[in-house]
């Protein structure tokens, strides 16, 4: 890398990072160090395009205080296209997009940030201009706006790879709650109509962690280059950022297993760390490693900051785990028992295991009396 200079120790130090980050064993440090030797002298292309998004995933990535990973992931990769940190603009920007389709077939990877707006024929969502495609009122030809969709017909079948970055992205976030008025559609749905062969990786995340989204690129790169594979969950996801259940490693399990559980936010008290899943955490159903990696630096996370897990990174987000602060009406959680009695709850068809005896003993006692169920007190 022009002007910084790096010892072999180091490098391999950094390569030891990268496994770390990915939850690999240090048995695969030289492997890593040869495909990242690999990437930095061939300058993997990456491009970036942003559909129906608030570019959060993008300020995430670029808030990263860590740049012993994002560095060797992200200096040493060529950038070609990104609408937030390039400098050029107009005709200077797409034409890179352009080239890229043009001279790198099957060499760049390409990352989504937001899911793409398909009604309206796609103008909720537009970059770039068509030259001649359409008229002005007084019928003089004039440049047409491009639609994502438009621009994504165009970039998925040369791409080696697509990354969907962020919920909205891969699962339609919070635009999909919507979705009647713009279309919003995910990334993974609308490279399947292009390309059904396509490898697509989702990133979840409202926004998504900085290591998320390093983390897949590389794990992409390494796999593009024939150096490690995909362990990808049932919705595209890597299972080394989302293959453990928040709930399990929370700081506030002991008091779910306990049964106490916050009932009012007036009476929060931090060191007592009460259960918030009666005030809408979503932890006993969200994928994430948020617990054990933390953001900003490591220094905190949601519930570390008295407030309840979202689900942000769960495919569910937004519509599904709405209101965000009411508790899940019906929910499954297998596996989790409680320290105390254990009971079950069949409730609209979905059974409900040891969510906390002080939970459903309220739930059934509840029950019976609206139903005239049998819910011993």
């Amino acid at each position: 890398m022009a002007g910084k200079t790096v010892s072999r120790r180091q490098f391999l130090k950094h390569a030891g990072a990268t496994a770390a980050l990915l939850g690999l064993s240090e048995v695969m440090i030289p492997q890593i160090a040869q495909a990242l030797e690999e990437l930095a002298s061939g300058k993997p292309p990456v491009i970036w395009i942003q559909g129906q998004n608030c570019t959060g995933c993008s300020i995430s990535l670029l808030n990263s205080n860590y740049p012993m990973v994002a560095e060797l992931v992200l200096n040493d990769l060529s950038i070609r296209y990104h609408p937030n940190v390039m400098a050029a603009a107009g005709y200077t920007a797409t034409d890179v997009l352009d080239e890229s389709i043009k001279d790198l077939k099957g060499k760049y990877v390409l990352v989504v940030e937001g899911p793409v707006p398909t009604k309206e024929d796609g103008e909720f969502c537009t970059f770039g201009l068509q030259k001649g495609k359409t008229k002005d009122l007084m019928g003089n030809k004039v440049p047409a706006d491009k639609t994502i969709h438009e621009w994504m017909k165009e970039l998925v079948p040369p791409a080696a790879a697509v990354i969907a970055g962020g919920n909205c992205a891969s699962f339609g976030g919070i635009p999909l709650a919507n979705a009647g008025v713009t279309g919003a559609t995910p990334v993974s749905k609308i490279v399947a109509e292009i390309d059904s062969e396509k490898p697509v990786v989702n990133i979840g995340g409202c926004p998504a962690h900085p290591d998320w989204i390093t983390g897949t690129v590389l794990e992409a790169l390494l796999f593009l280059k024939g150096k490690g594979k995909l362990n990808l969950n049932s919705h595209k996801m890597s299972r080394t950022f989302f293959g453990q259940l928040i709930h399990e490693n929370c700081e506030r399990r002991a008091s779910f297993d306990a049964g106490l559980f916050l009932e009012d936010w007036n009476q929060d008290d931090p060191d007592m760390k009460l259960c918030m899943f009666k005030m809408g955490c979503k932890g006993p159903v969200t994928y994430a490693d948020c617990p054990v990696r933390r953001w900003n630096s490591k220094v905190n996370w949601c519930v570390g900051a008295s407030a309840p897990c979202h689900g942000c990174a769960s495919p569910d987000f937004y519509k599904t785990l709405s209101p965000l602060y009411e508790p899940l009406p019906n929910v499954n959680f297998p596996g989790i028992t409680p320290a105390v009695d254990t009971l079950g709850w069949v409730a609209a068809g979905a059974t409900a295991v040891g969510v906390g005896a002080h939970y459903l003993y309220k739930q059934l006692g509840h029950k019976g009396e609206e139903t005239g169920e049998g819910g011993e007190k």
